[in-house]
């Protein structure tokens, strides 16, 4: 297999995801909160161009807050989130949309200062805005560096 394809629940919004994720982590942000209607956003970041929606107009784009370098799409039938993109340079896609095998571990907890339940594991929280944007420097910057593996 040289991709995956992904979708929303209702299966309208659709996209292809051509190398498996190497970043994980999980935003515990009230806004991240508000759109995954969850404690928070369990995702995936891949390079921009490394996932393509299969038909754009299935999607609504929009920023949760204004400077924001986020732009969330959500499926124009189910609302449920499908792809994001943040500084036009990464793609975000929610980890329930990719098989379980296909996933790193999680690796960074962001915003955890407005987190609803505390995570019962090791795994690096960063509480505020910097720290989470710290935090998250440089694995951002290795997705960017490297190019991704490819499915088998």
């Amino acid at each position: 297999m040289s991709s995956h394809q992904i979708s929303c629940t209702c299966g309208q919004a659709r996209a292809v995801v051509s190398v498996m994720p190497a970043l994980r982590f999980r935003c515990h942000c009230t806004r991240c909160q508000s759109v995954y209607q969850a404690p928070y956003a369990d995702a995936l970041v891949l390079r921009r161009g490394q996932v393509r929606l299969e038909d754009p107009e299935q999607v609504d784009w929009m920023r949760t807050m204004r400077p924001s370098p986020l732009v969330r799409g959500l499926c124009a039938s189910c609302r449920e989130p499908v792809l994001a993109h943040f500084f036009a340079a990464f793609s975000i896609i929610p980890t329930r949309l990719m098989p379980k095998d296909q996933v790193p571990p999680v690796g960074h907890d962001v915003y955890y200062r407005t987190r609803i339940a505390g995570m019962q594991d090791t795994v690096p929280r960063h509480d505020t805005m910097i720290a989470s944007y710290l935090g998250l420097a440089l694995p951002f910057a290795r997705v960017l560096a490297l190019p991704g593996r490819r499915f088998a």
